[in-house]
């Protein structure tokens, strides 16, 4: 059993690359390994208790002579579903709901979990499924011609804005009273979790959407340092702690073979997808004050801030900001940087990083699995680098997260016939049981014991495909609304062969450092959010085009701070900060 982590900071969002595909043509699952059937053969039924629910809160207890047999078929997913899910319908009732499909997902319509839950709850859900990759575009185009579902699942499938703009329209409807009538366990969720209340209101003074709570611990740092420690160890080189030490073991791994093919010229001793939030420089900016902050996808506006004393800070135009660019850019001008991650996508970026012969000696990444399976084990996390000996430890980047805590997960529009049932098929999501079987499905489930822990077979599937990867495309994942905790996810999820490596990385290196908080995900009024994007985002623009040319060195930035300034305040500069603040007191609650 894992062990429980370090407690979370919670806030907001991240985006994901969003072709549409109808439901009907997905990819049946993959056959469950001869492994998982034997494995479950020899499991009991679960006893745990069942979710709650308004109408099985308000069942009067049955005798025993009246309790029905538990159903016992061997396989613990399917028969926690078949003995805990109440019916929710004595006539089979339907419910059109659209989801955003991941890459390698397979249709919602053909997965086990839920037509297990169809069995059980007489609730029939007809999926219209849409590749993230346009998704955005053809959620738009549904909400502009009346042509939408009953409802939208997932907390990337609308945005606050879409809530704030459709609902009061009546678009959407307002959920407070289905919440309170029929949402047993999403009483609990708002109670335990009180800013996801206040996150989650619309400015008409209505709730439109349940939301999501999925706290992971790796989330809150996600780009980390790893370097080539063969390629030290071929040198003769420590593991550099300073900036000043890092220069030099990047200047030996570009001048001598440090990979050992005997060609000294076809290393790449650090490269990065320029502005990216996992995958960037931003780490090395706290060497020097504040850790830049690159939030893409659908908070752009957001980039540059961080949050020190509950007062928001524009980054780059900071002296702290300047000195690091300065110092940055003798990397960049000496060769040690991959020029090409100025211009370079996550593919070419990843095919780097992937290569079963060694090609870049350091980049800040996820985790080590980014690397080629062949020699992953060269690379390790290495501690943030402070500037100098002599300076204080660099400060980490720190996302207060935006995942963790979404305020949408599943929307309700006014062309459902029967809310109060599909608010009930909703709550199931919210107990921990039906978190974890909606996350990781139930064809691999061997066990539930008595206090709800729940095992999986992590076994490899026949064509090859490893657990983790095997789940995340037949099951929903994080495409559902739910309540997943630090202590859910890790006290009540049984996994043997997945250990995240990510988390030891953060709490050896990140977890106690010095922290630049970066924006949490905050709802602006349609007006602030017109001002954001117009500004923020012009802003940014011009901002990111100065920083890559004066770590280029095609331009002088001591030559142009103060044009760069003004610049920055023709753009209104201050309005943009001040919004930003009050925006951010706002969602605080301040």
């Amino acid at each position: 059993m894992r062990k429980q982590l370090f407690a979370m900071t919670l806030a907001a969002a991240m985006a994901g690359s969003l072709v549409m595909t109808g439901c009907g043509g997905g990819a049946a699952p993959a056959t469950e390994t001869t492994a998982a059937t034997t494995a479950a053969e020899t499991t009991a039924a679960p006893t745990t208790a069942a979710p709650t629910t308004a109408a099985a809160s308000s069942e009067e207890e049955t005798t025993a002579e009246e309790t029905p047999a538990l159903v016992d078929t061997g396989r613990p997913g399917y028969d926690y579903i078949a003995n805990h899910v109440p019916k929710l319908s004595e006539e089979p009732v339907s419910f059109s709901v659209a989801v955003s499909l991941q890459a390698m997902q397979d249709d919602f319509n053909n997965m086990s979990f839920f037509k297990e839950l169809e069995k059980a709850t007489n609730v029939h859900i007809d999926f219209e499924c849409y590749q993230n990759t346009s998704y955005g575009d053809q959620k738009n185009l549904l909400l502009a011609a009346g042509d939408y579902p009953d409802g939208f699942m997932g907390y990337y499938a609308l945005s606050m804005s879409d809530l704030n703009q459709y609902g009061p329209q009546g678009v959407f409807i307002p959920i407070e009273d289905l919440i309170d009538e029929y949402c047993v366990n999403y009483q609990k969720v708002l109670k335990e979790q009180p800013v996801l209340d206040g996150l989650s209101t619309a400015f008409d003074g209505h709730k439109y959407s349940w939301g999501t709570i999925n706290e992971n611990p790796t989330r809150d740092y996600p780009d980390n340092l790893y370097i080539n420690k063969q390629w030290l160890d071929n040198l003769g080189l420590e593991v550099p702690t300073t900036m000043e030490e890092y220069y030099n073991v990047l200047k030996a791994f570009k001048e001598q073979d440090a990979n050992g093919n005997g060609d000294p010229n076809d290393e790449i001793p650090y490269t990065f997808i320029a502005n990216h939030h996992i995958n960037s420089y931003q780490g090395f900016f706290g060497a020097y004050g504040e850790c830049e902050a690159f939030n893409n996808g659908r908070t752009e506006a957001a980039s540059h801030f961080v949050v020190v004393d509950d007062k928001v800070v524009y980054i780059p135009i900071t002296e702290e900001y300047k000195t690091a660019i300065k110092e940055l850019r003798k990397f960049v001008m000496d060769g040690l940087w991959d020029l090409d991650g100025f211009v370079q996508d996550s593919g070419q970026y990843v095919g780097k990083l992937s290569n079963p012969a060694p090609l870049v000696g350091s980049a800040y990444t996820w985790d080590r699995a980014s690397f080629a399976v062949e020699t992953a084990d060269q690379y390790v996390a290495i501690k943030p680098l402070k500037a100098s000996a002599d300076s204080g430890d660099a400060k980490v980047h720190h996302r207060q997260n935006h995942i963790s805590l979404q305020p949408t997960g599943f929307t309700i529009t006014n062309k459902c016939e029967n809310p109060e049932i599909l608010a009930q098929w909703i709550d199931l999501f919210y107990d921990e049981t039906m978190t974890i079987l909606s996350y990781y499905g139930i064809d691999r489930v061997t066990d539930i014991s008595e206090d709800g822990v729940v095992s999986y077979d992590e076994s490899v599937a026949p064509d090859g495909t490893s657990f983790d990867n095997y789940v995340k495309n037949t099951s929903p994942y994080d495409n559902v609304p739910k309540y997943m905790t630090v202590d859910t996810r890790y006290q009540k999820m049984h996994l043997e062969t997945i250990v995240d490596e990510k988390v030891e990385v953060a709490e050896t290196y990140y977890q106690n450092a010095p922290q630049s908080l970066t924006l949490p995900n905050m709802n602006y009024t349609v007006e602030e959010n017109n001002f954001i994007n117009d500004y923020g985002l012009s802003a940014q623009a011009y901002v990111e085009q100065k920083q890559s040319e004066w770590l280029l060195g095609t331009h002088d930035i001591d030559a142009e701070w103060d044009e760069y300034l003004a610049q920055l305040e023709k753009f209104d500069l201050q309005k943009f900060i001040d919004l930003t603040q009050e925006v951010y007191d706002r969602t605080i609650g301040k």
